[in-house]
Order: structure tokens, then sequence, then C-alpha cells
């Protein structure tokens, strides 16, 4: 048995069935959550979820009683708070915008180990409620290792907590096993295969379970924020033009609508969008759509944010570079200037990874080197990711 590995494992069992006793029927109350009963017969298993909410990890272990590594974003584990985290529960960290080589040999290394691992396989919180892109790669874990597989979905955590959201508001959220998988039953799978189960059993979207249960979230400014999601309006296809107070948001254009109780998105000129995921379905035809014009837009701008703040991540340290920056996305590139004479230019094509914390963190790997684009209020991530993908010809469905 790997003795490093397994550093420290029997306190965060302890930890584990100490926290769940002790405050498991709090976070429960505070989350609204309920769920279906599931013993876990595999050992060692790696389990995999959708996500939506910063509870997720607590909801899991709460329902299903038991101990399992999480593979979780570095970002919570730097400073003191960091620290205390790794000592008590000892997750696996991913770094965002970065190579995931070494995350992938630790997942594999801990499921060597006999201990159970659990990670959330689109490596964000959605941005509109239905499942993000899922890499093969999750697949192929199970070719290196001899483990179960568990499926678990969680409803109602989108719309009690959309990403993309100032508030979050009031309303129940589910969770379920999905399925259970033997390694005897994939060990003779291929990974196109397993990937298949994968995907299916992931498949999750916040409004078709809400089309047949119809529950309300209620809070206050439920549309404020929304433009951090609908950075393209569906009527005038302008960049940028979107705003939101209190329940409603608009469009310099003139459209105008209501984010309500049930996350619905009302308005005369948006019935064919009227939720996120369609929204965003939108956004993203469109630019895959009008990829060729948008390649060819070298001189004026696709799209700009302003106010924003640039890190180089140094030895996993935030090193500022410069504030109150604006940045200017063209079909090629993207700069980032700010006053002094400061400019930084990043080709899309030279950009190996971009990874997405919360709302408000965007990182990129470019070369040798890694930024940290960040504005405390939000900004579209989502912009530059769906624009870095597109315009360097990956897929983004």
């Amino acid at each position: 048995m790997n003795k490093q590995i397994c550093k420290g494992l029997k306190r965060h069992i302890f930890v584990y069935h100490f926290l769940r006793i002790l405050i498991g029927w709090l976070i429960m109350a505070i989350c609204n959550f309920t769920y279906k009963p599931y013993r876990i017969r595999e050992k060692p298993v790696l389990i995999l979820s959708n996500h939506n909410s910063d509870f997720d990890p607590l909801l899991m272990v709460i329902s299903l009683k038991k101990h399992f590594k999480f593979v979780a974003s570095a970002n919570i584990m730097s400073g003191p708070v960091g620290k205390i985290i790794k000592f008590l529960v000892g997750p696996i960290p991913r770094s965002k915008g970065a190579d995931a080589d070494k995350t992938v040999q630790l997942i594999i290394d801990n499921l060597d180990a006999g201990i159970d691992v659990a990670m959330f396989p689109e490596g964000n919180k959605s941005w509109d409620g239905s499942t993000n892109f899922i890499s093969r790669r999750t697949a192929e874990i199970f070719k290196q290792t001899k483990c179960g597989l568990v499926t678990y979905r969680f409803d109602g955590g989108y719309l009690r907590s959309p990403r993309w959201s100032k508030y979050s508001r009031r309303g129940k959220i589910c969770g379920q096993v999905v399925g259970e998988y033997s390694y005897e039953q994939l060990k003779d799978l291929s990974v196109d295969e397993i990937y298949d189960i994968i995907v299916r059993d992931m498949d999750a979207d916040a409004y078709r379970y809400q089309d047949e249960h119809h529950l309300k979230y209620r809070g206050k400014a439920l549309a404020e924020g929304i433009e951090n999601l609908a950075y393209l309006c569906p009527v005038c296809h302008n960049f940028d033009t979107i705003h939101a107070k209190g329940d409603g948001f608009s469009c310099d254009c003139g459209m105008k609508g209501v984010y309500d109780e049930y996350g619905y998105l009302q308005g005369e000129q948006i019935k064919e969008f009227n939720t996120t995921v369609k929204w965003n379905s939108y956004q993203k035809k469109w630019l895959i759509d009008h990829k060729e014009e948008l390649k060819k837009q070298t001189e004026e701008a696709i799209s700009h944010d302003d106010n924003l703040h640039l890190y180089e991540i140094v030895n996993n340290e935030r090193v500022l570079l410069k504030d109150g920056l604006t940045t200017s996305l063209y079909g090629d590139r993207m700069t980032i200037n700010g006053d002094s004479g400061f400019t930084l230019t990043l080709y899309w094509k030279d950009i190996s990874k971009i990874g997405m914390f919360r709302n408000n963190a965007l990182y990129m790997t470019y070369g040798d080197k890694r930024y940290e684009l960040y504005r405390s209020g939000g900004f579209p991530l989502i912009k530059y990711f769906s624009l870095w993908r597109v315009l360097t010809d990956k897929s983004l469905v």
C-alpha cells in the first residue's frame, strides 16, 4: 500500500464520520436537501457526479454515508483555510486551466490503494443548467486501474444557485445514485463504451426536471448577474449588451425580460429562449455558425470587458501584474491593456488550457506561463471559453 497516499487516511475518515453526524442534519436543512438512500457495494469505486452547488461534496458525503477523496479545485487549498482543508479531508487538487496529468495519476494511485475517489467530471459547475462537456480521459481511468463506477445526479441545485447569479435562492435540492457498475462489468468494455455510460448517466437538465416538478426558487434580484452567462443577445445578435436589475433584464436594442421564481425567462421577444439552457445553446450555435466571420475580425474587437485584475501564477501563488485592465477579444487574439502603456497579447492558438473558477476568475495556460483574469463582481468567463474553443476549431458541444 502506498504510504504517502494513505497518510492521514484514518483522520480523514474520522472527520467525515464526525461532521456527518454533527452537522449533516444542519446542511440538509440549509440546502433543503433530500436523497434516495443507497448503499454502494463495490470497493474501490470512482464516483462521478454532476455539479451545480458549492455544497455538492457535503451533500454527497451525507447521502452516501461513506468516505471518499474528492478531486477539488486547487483554489480552495491555498492560504490558511486551504491548509486546514488539506489536513482534515486530504482532497486531490486540480488546478484550473492547467494540465491534468498529475491529478489523473493521483486518482489512479488512490484507487490502486483501495481508496474511493469522487469527482465532478465536467470540471465546472454548470453555467446554464445542463451538463457540461465531459472529457474522454475520465473513461480512460478505468483502463489504468481496477475499480467500479458509481454515477450520481443532483437535481434542483442549479436553480437554487445559478453560477452566474449574484444571490442564491431558497428551494429544494435532490440527490440520487443513477447507476453502479462493477469492475467485472467494465473490464471488457472499450473506452468509448465506458464513456457512453458516463455521458448517459451524467445527462442532466435543470429545466427537464423543472418541467416535471414545478418547484419555486425564491430570492432577491433573481436576474442580477445573468449578463455573466448571456453575453450575446438573441434579438440583435450583439455582444455585451445585456443588463439586469432586480428580477428584470434588458438589452440596448430594447429587448426586455423577467427571470421568474421557477427559473424561466419571460419576455415577448424571447419566447424561443425561455430557459438559460436554450439561451446558451443559441449563443454556442451562433458562434459556430459565424466562426469564419469571427476569425477574420482582427481589426475591430468582437467584445470588451473592463476593470479586470491580471495575475501570474508562480509556484501556485498569485502574483499581481496589473489591475484596472481592459480586455479586447479579436478573431485571432486577446489583448489586455492598462495604463502606463501596459499591454499583453495572447493568441488563441497558443492558449493550451482555459479554466474557470466560480464566476469571477479565468485561468489560462500560455506557453510556460499561467495567468488569471479576475473581477470580484464576476464577468462572462464562458464567453472567453466559448470563443477560444470555436476560434481554435475545438468542439463546443
